[in-house]
């Protein structure tokens, strides 16, 4: 019994495909409107992307919203604070724990200030440790860099220094290499400075460099702190902070401009809010078709009242109606992919080239990323065309046989 329910489901659903196929011009015309809407929505999810992952990136390189120093500490602030101060003072990690489980911080990343002499053996330079899993402000500023994933005796210099990326350099007669070099940032002491991990760090100490002090680098540097970069909560500004740092002590906070942590904020929520736009390209699909299939099931009244006198279900002819739509579907939607896939290839290699150019953050989905999208919008698509159908089929087999044989109402 469900061998012959099966086979007679199936022969219902090649029906379809055949009715589908036999009037190419509305097939044609309904898959022409599916096809926009799939495009609409391929690109939505890839731009969405693309502009969301390279706004972040611009947002990261205005620099933390305060930085956290001890108390004796006086911050020399630039237009945006991308590093700590250097000096001997440091924060317990018990301050450090604490100043990153408030509330009102969103996110926050330490630094450790290393005063070395420069690779001639002169002047001291600033070496600065970062933690390369809560950096936020180092890393988006890399403009470039090698082929391959940062090591232990890598380095990044600033926008200002001499050395090139690629180029083996000594400190103290531990050879390092340039991994990145960031752009210029307009922040003095980010310019001229270097910057390396924990484990590069733990590398110095373990040959004895020493500082221009004269004291050893201890290793784990990180786990005495110069200061903390933060960045602000939602909703959250300079005056939150302050109010939350007064109940640790010993330590000062100097914040940027509370209009740029307002800008920032706002267009990290415009950015997030931007999957409205994908909802208004499922709508569009699951209203064509919906339309499209009341008018023409209203011209195939007849027909739908012969095959419900002859005995088929109402779910039968529904699923017949499905199958239809499905076959629209699929085939306007994978057209519209194709056709906003070769569109955002041409974004990229025309305005996104230009964009490059000047050096303004565009970061263009990947390949997986963009079948990834194109399997969700065929999906999608497909989905909301069936769905419109299948309920435009519903009410128009809800009516007595003999009413739609008769061919009366619409």
């Amino acid at each position: 019994m469900v061998r012959n329910t099966r086979h007679y489901r199936l022969t219902l659903a090649r029906m379809a495909v055949a009715d589908a196929i036999r009037r190419p011009w509305r097939l044609g015309l309904l898959a022409a409107g599916i096809a926009v809407a799939g495009a609409a929505t391929f690109g939505a999810l890839a731009f969405q992307t693309a502009i969301g992952r390279s706004l972040e990136q611009s947002l990261l390189r205005l620099g933390a919203d305060a930085v956290v120093l001890p108390a004796n500490v006086v911050a020399n602030l630039t237009p945006a604070i991308l590093t700590v101060e250097p000096s001997s003072e440091r924060l317990s990690p018990e301050t450090v724990a604490r100043i990153a489980a408030l509330p009102v911080v969103e996110r926050a990343a330490g630094q450790r200030t290393l005063q070395l002499a420069d690779v001639g053996g002169h002047l001291p330079i600033d070496v600065v440790v970062f933690d390369a899993a809560t950096d936020f402000t180092v890393r988006p500023w890399i403009v470039e860099s090698l082929d391959r994933a940062p090591a232990c005796g890598d380095v990044i210099v600033g926008g200002r220094r001499p050395e090139r990326v690629g180029e083996r350099l000594s400190l103290q007669g531990v050879d390092l290499v340039v991994h990145g070099r960031l752009g210029l940032t307009g922040a003095g002491p980010f310019e001229r400075s270097m910057f390396i991990t924990s484990d590069t760090a733990d590398r110095l100490a373990d040959a004895g460099i020493v500082d221009a002090a004269g004291v050893r680098v201890p290793r784990d540097a990180n786990a005495t702190l110069s200061g903390m970069l933060v960045r602000l909560s939602a909703g959250r500004g300079p005056d939150d902070l302050r109010f939350a740092l007064a109940k640790i002590p010993d330590v000062g906070v100097s914040t940027g401009n509370g209009s740029q942590i307002d800008v920032r904020q706002a267009v990290a929520t415009l950015t997030r809010s931007s999957i409205a736009l994908l909802l208004v390209c499922l709508l569009a699909p699951a209203v064509l078709v919906g339309v499209a299939y009341t008018g023409m099931l209203a011209e195939r009244r007849r027909e739908l009242g012969l095959m419900l006198a002859i005995g088929l279900r109402r779910l039968d002819i529904v699923m017949v109606v499905a199958v239809e739509a499905a076959v629209a579907a699929f085939a306007g939607g994978l057209v519209g992919i194709l056709i906003a896939a070769a569109l955002l290839a041409a974004f990229i290699r025309t305005v996104g080239f230009f964009l490059a150019r000047r050096e303004i953050p565009f970061v263009a989905p990947t390949l997986s990323e963009c079948l990834w999208f194109g399997l969700t919008s065929l999906l999608l698509v497909t989905t909301a065309g069936v769905a419109a159908a299948a309920v435009a089929a519903a009410i128009a087999a809800g009516r007595e046989a003999w009413a739609l044989v008769r061919g009366e109402g619409s």
